[in-house]
């Protein structure tokens, strides 16, 4: 019996990826579609599904995708020998690394590659307007980066503060979108560090004292109302929901959002395509006053930042010296 020209069997990886701002854009993007267009794909072509890699919530310009690393490791292995996304955008939206893993990396592998939705196959050969249609997906990628800044932006002017969880001490409003309320049951924690301060404690002491006490830090209490990082808390030993940090209490003592007043753009993005987050000089900050209900009076804050300046000074060879409890 004649065997067919191509026999070769493609263990394939369906992968799909999701960033936020795509979620605006409803349910034709979502993950659960692109399943469904990807499974119904590869059971008409007859490609053999070895796995699923799903990236929820990750950028394309971010090539160090946990999902996608994951895959690429399958290649490497030998494990997975096509790939199929729902579109070039899915893959990623940044030309020269898709150029890089379309001209090179794939051919080299030979590794199959397929985006559904524009009909591009690597088997039967790409078409020329690949690069362009990478172009647009970067610059796609630069821009709604701009526009999300410039709504940031406006949202900030305004007092709204955006963030996934509310300081200790607070909590989100429950009506009102990007505002933040006391909470009852957890401001006594910030009152017995800045009372702590007061009183001549430093940031060390007050660790000290807040685990001896066995007061929750601001990830469990998280874990305990709404199960957020469980990978940290769950089925940890008791010790863990009270393993109060230094720095955690340094940061507590000098946030201005115990007086009302929020602080913006302390840190920001390399570029729209590197992600990694690097702290701006002060002179940039953009202070916000009266943006929620303070827990500390402003006379009791700045007394705590005078005492935090005289535990450190400058000595004779330019060096600062610090005090051993701060």
């Amino acid at each position: 019996m004649k065997q067919p020209y191509n026999t070769t069997i493609y263990n394939t990886a369906l992968y799909m990826r999701l960033s936020r701002d795509d979620e605006n854009y409803g349910d034709s993007v979502s993950i659960e579609t692109q399943r469904t267009i990807l499974q119904q794909y590869a059971k008409e072509q007859g490609l053999h599904v070895v796995g699923e890699y799903v990236d929820d919530g990750w950028s394309g310009t971010n090539f160090e995708r946990p999902d996608f690393q994951r895959m690429m490791d399958d290649v490497e292995a030998g494990k997975v020998n096509c790939i199929v996304t729902k579109d070039l955008s899915r893959f990623g939206r940044e030309h020269v690394m898709m150029d890089y893993y379309l001209e090179f990396l794939f051919p080299e592998k030979r590794v199959r590659y397929i985006a559904v939705a524009e009909n591009e196959d690597t088997e039967k050969g790409l078409s020329d307007f690949v690069p362009f249609k990478n172009l647009f997906n970067e610059w796609f990628a630069k821009d709604t980066s701009r526009k999300v800044k410039a709504a940031f932006k406006a949202k900030f002017a305004t007092g709204q503060r955006i963030g996934a969880y509310a300081p200790i001490g607070y909590r989100k409003h429950p009506e009102i979108k990007n505002k933040l309320i006391i909470d009852e049951e957890t401001r006594w924690i910030v009152e017995k560090i800045f009372d702590l301060a007061i009183h001549g404690r430093g940031a060390a002491s007050i660790t000290r004292i807040l685990i001896e006490e066995k007061v929750p830090t601001p990830g469990f209490i998280n874990f305990q109302r709404d199960g957020t990082f469980a990978n940290i808390y769950a089925g940890a030993p008791e010790e863990k929901s009270y393993a109060w940090t230094i720095a955690q209490v340094k940061s507590i003592m000098k946030d201005e959002t115990y007086i009302g007043h929020t602080i913006h753009y302390r840190e920001t993005n390399i570029s729209f395509k590197n992600k990694r987050r690097v702290r701006k000089p002060q002179s940039e900050w953009v202070r916000v006053e009266n943006t929620q209900e303070p827990i500390i009076s402003e006379q009791v804050f700045r007394q705590v930042q005078e005492q935090i300046a005289n535990r450190r000074r400058k000595c004779k060879d330019g060096t600062t010296q610090i005090f051993p409890d701060w």
